[in-house]
């Protein structure tokens, strides 16, 4: 994923968000609903919070967007990683998204 893509955020309350979580983010406020989307905050949601993620369930997006995506969240994660606030802020950004998909929410 490129820096150079324009970044458009779809609530410009929104403090933007280090690096590739901010794509991650729009791409969330785009579609929030599906398995994709549950798919992308939940591996987000795992990387900022040290958790152990099954990398299956990247391998099976439908969207190869969707994939690169996530690969590009992982190099971001990898490379340059967040500070401490940065990482709070994103963590917090993803919990209604989480939220959204947790188990017995209707939508």
């Amino acid at each position: 994923m490129s820096e150079e893509r324009a970044m458009y955020r779809v609530n410009p309350a929104r403090s933007m968000l280090a690096g590739e979580f901010e794509a991650v983010m729009q791409r969330l406020e785009r579609g929030p609903a599906g398995e994709s989307a549950r798919v992308l905050a939940s591996f987000a949601s795992a990387l900022l919070n040290s958790e152990a993620y099954n990398l299956e369930q990247i391998e099976a997006l439908p969207d190869p967007g969707d994939r690169d995506l996530c690969l590009a969240l992982f190099g971001y994660c990898m490379g340059s990683g967040l500070s401490e606030d940065e990482r709070r802020d994103a963590a917090a950004a993803f919990v209604p998204f989480l939220e959204l998909h947790a188990p017995g929410t209707r939508h």
